[in-house]
């Protein structure tokens, strides 16, 4: 009587979503990956001190962080994970935080940048973009800064599936992020009364602002 070879049957959504969950690794001050140069640090810091100051002085209701981390449960777990974003921009008030509790906050930001650096490539596009995924972040950017070559901006959107989709710049080398309602710019622009790499839709092409630092 010939035996039937057994299999493994694939795991399910949830399953698969659960296992990535146990090993991803958190986000802590001496993560290989958490080590930064002046190129990522000034295009963080930057990148999210002009966010601030431009929320604030429209009174959007943003709360604008760098390098917060953020708590999250997730179900079959019983400690809770963190992630620290580069910058990450949420729709509550806006005070000081040590950390951002999802379960206080009501949810997890909506709009995150990393700054990719040689050792959070992996970390950045692979590892985050699926935590992000699962995470049901809206808007995801990816913005690599280069002192001898053009920076690069890219990222992910969320889709009406749950999944991401590829985020693609403009002819100008913008993103359109419709969860902030500004054009983020890969480069800096001449004669912005700041180093920053977003700009409104009001702006001149030519006069844009943008933010993030390029090189410190």
């Amino acid at each position: 009587m010939a035996q039937t070879e057994w299999r493994q049957p694939p795991l399910t959504k949830e399953q698969a979503a659960f296992l990535f969950m146990v090993t991803l690794e958190d986000d802590t001050e001496d993560a290989p990956w958490m080590t930064i140069g002046d190129l990522q640090f000034w295009s963080a810091s930057g990148f999210a001190h002009s966010l601030r100051d431009y929320a604030r002085a429209r009174s959007l209701g943003w709360y604008v962080a760098s390098m917060l981390p953020i708590l999250f449960p997730w179900p079959g777990l019983a400690r809770k994970r963190q992630l620290s974003p580069d910058t990450f921009v949420a729709f509550v008030p806006d005070r000081p935080r040590s950390s951002f509790d999802i379960g206080v906050e009501g949810g997890f930001p909506p709009f995150v940048l990393e700054v990719v650096s040689p050792s959070s490539i992996e970390r950045d596009e692979v590892e985050k973009r699926e935590a992000y995924e699962l995470l049901k972040v809206r808007e995801y950017a990816l913005f690599t800064p280069r002192g001898d070559a053009p920076s690069r901006l890219e990222g992910y959107r969320l889709g009406p599936d749950g999944r991401f989709g590829s985020w693609f710049p403009d002819a100008s080398g913008r993103l359109w992020s419709e969860t902030l309602g500004l054009f983020l710019d890969d480069e800096r622009c001449a004669g912005a009364g700041a180093d920053r790499r977003w700009s409104t839709p009001a702006d001149p092409g030519t006069d844009r602002r943008c933010a993030a630092r390029r090189g410190g």
